[in-house]
Formats: C-alpha cells, sequence, structure tokens
C-alpha cells in the first residue's frame, strides 16, 4: 500500500505527502517516460508576469529535459511586488522612526558622526581626570609670579598646577608655557 492510498486521518501530522489527482499522476507518468530527470534541491520557482507580479512555487518538483526545457510541478500563488515594495517602504520608515527617537537628535546620524561623538566623549573624561589630578595635587608657586600663572591659565585654558608646571619647565616664558599647552 503507497502512502497515496492511506486515508488521511492516518497520515502523521508534520509529514510532507502530496495527493495526487488522476491527471496528475497520468503527467508525471509520461514525463518519467519522456526521459526527464528530476532536479533536486530547488526550493522556489518564481515566474515574473507584467504589472509587477509574479508566480511563485513553493517546494517545487522540477523536471529537465535533455534540449533544457523544464518542467515544474507544485501549487503556484501569485504575489504582488508593488505591495511588498510597499509593505517592505512602511517597515524601513518604522525603524528608521523608532532610531530616531531613541536618539536625542532627530536624524540618524551616520557611522563617522558616531565615531567622532565617542572619541570627543573620551577626550572630555580624559581632560576630566587630569583635572582632578591637578586638583588634589599641591602646588609649588615659589620663584613665579601669580599674575603670570593666571594669565597662563586663562589663555591656555587648563588647572593652576597644569600653568605652573609649564612655567616652571620654560623657566617663567609664559608665550612658551601658553603654546606648549595649547597644542
Amino acid at each position: 500500500m503507497s502512502i497515496e492510498e492511506l486515508p488521511q486521518d492516518q497520515i502523521p501530522e508534520g509529514s510532507e505527502v502530496s495527493i495526487l489527482s488522476k491527471n496528475e499522476k497520468k503527467a508525471r507518468d509520461l514525463i518519467k517516460k519522456l526521459g526527464l530527470k528530476e532536479i533536486k534541491g530547488i526550493s522556489r520557482v518564481t515566474l515574473k508576469r507584467k504589472g509587477n507580479f509574479i508566480l511563485a512555487i513553493e517546494k517545487p518538483e522540477v523536471y529537465r529535459s535533455v534540449a533544457g526545457t523544464y518542467v515544474v510541478f507544485g501549487e503556484a500563488k501569485v504575489e504582488d511586488l508593488n505591495k511588498r515594495y510597499a509593505e517592505a517602504m512602511a517597515a524601513q520608515q518604522a525603524a528608521q522612526a523608532a532610531a530616531g527617537v531613541s536618539q536625542e537628535g532627530g536624524a540618524p546620524k551616520d557611522p563617522a558622526s558616531i565615531t567622532a561623538d565617542l572619541q570627543a566623549a573620551s577626550l572630555t573624561e580624559k581632560k576630566e581626570e587630569e583635572e582632578e589630578e591637578d586638583v588634589d595635587a599641591v602646588v609649588d608657586e615659589s620663584g613665579l609670579e601669580a599674575s603670570d600663572i593666571e594669565l597662563v591659565i586663562q589663555q591656555a585654558d587648563v588647572s593652576r598646577a597644569k600653568a605652573v608646571k609649564a612655567l616652571r619647565e620654560y623657566n617663567g616664558d609664559m608665550v612658551s608655557a601658553i603654546m606648549s599647552l595649547t597644542e
């Protein structure tokens, strides 16, 4: 007894069984007599029609002749590409809107600007860490004038400890100290 002869209630669930009509059985027998060879491994066949409509056959049985013609068996379903494009665009716009809402600005950023933002944030963190270290350090200002230190702090926008260190490094030369701190 073949699987086609089993009653439908005896076919196990989840099994892939195709029940063929008499005409389909006759066509398959004739194809076998013609010498067509079955091609395995094809999961979908699509045929394009006018107006962006396609016929799609899922899990087809495909046969090929020696001359290069194909015979395809399976259930053909009509798909509207215009509808699929519209759905894809709507989904893409929804994703962009969700990404835009999650950011503080409006439009989503490109990878280069995101990288630049991350680098700027890391530089700001380093600067804050250095300033914290400078605040904790006791500064020896002996031999330097307070007005010179204040001028270097204002011009280079640095902490008092950095200004004193730069002035000591350049023997009290304010211009060289400011130049070294602003590079």
